[in-house]
């Protein structure tokens, strides 16, 4: 049930667009994504991520997001973290956004597909230039597919085609946010490369729409993206 539901949800949020006119931007995101499994119970998760300014214009926003996970059943993960994104403003003052967030994390094979999808709530406490602080609760809805782009069993080496899609809400004080339940979405399809059985490379464009309180943004972005998995 849970598969099918996600496959639902991802054929239909993939192609959602927005319903009323929308500023477009054009930016680069640079990301790092590690997992790091100590034993059959306990690991390590994080990612890092450099993004730009529209029209490339410099940084915008520096993302560290550590974690612990806990693996609780083959292909079924508990996590835990802090995340820290720097936001630098080139108008006004440079801004902090401190999460706790926690989630949990479904992979299983669907014929030649790999499939994740992940459930994530997050806890923000967000610095405003110029506007007091807010704190929010957001729920994140992730799925992504994975087609290996060669026959050979086990997947080890080789291209794959790369496919998901991320929804998120509101989970309280959007009045202090965009004023909506719904805030964001982001659309993403590359292309990679499996170097080895511990990296994966790819690159891809990644179509993310910001509900605004009065107009949206469609932010048009290319994604260099680098997966890492060790076990100790």
């Amino acid at each position: 049930m849970f598969r099918s539901c996600g496959l639902a949800a991802f054929a239909f949020l993939i192609g959602t667009l927005p319903a009323r006119a929308a500023d477009p931007q054009q930016t680069g995101w640079a990301a790092w994504f590690n997992n790091w499994k100590f034993n059959e119970q306990i690991g390590l998760v994080s990612d890092l991520q450099l993004r730009s300014q529209d029209e490339w214009a410099g940084p915008r926003n520096l993302l560290v997001r550590p974690g612990v996970s806990w693996y609780v059943a083959p292909g079924h993960t508990l996590s835990a973290g802090y995340a820290y994104i720097g936001t630098f403003n080139r108008d006004a003052r440079d801004a902090v956004e401190h999460r706790g967030w926690q989630q949990y994390l479904a992979s299983y094979r669907l014929g030649a597909l790999n499939v994740s999808q992940r459930l994530r709530l997050e806890q923000r406490f967000i610095d405003r230039p110029g506007a007091p602080d807010v704190y929010a609760d957001r729920f994140r809805w992730f799925t992504r597919m994975q087609l290996p782009l060669s026959a050979a069993a086990p997947f080890v080496n080789g291209a794959f085609l790369a496919l998901q899609n991320e929804a998120m809400v509101n989970l309280s004080h959007r009045d202090d946010l965009n004023g909506k339940v719904f805030d964001q979405n982001r659309a993403y399809v590359a292309l990679g490369w499996r170097l080895n059985p511990t990296t994966d490379v790819e690159i891809g464009y990644l179509n993310q729409w910001l509900n605004g309180r009065d107009r949206d943004t469609v932010n048009h972005v290319v994604q260099v993206a680098v997966y890492t998995f060790f076990r100790h």
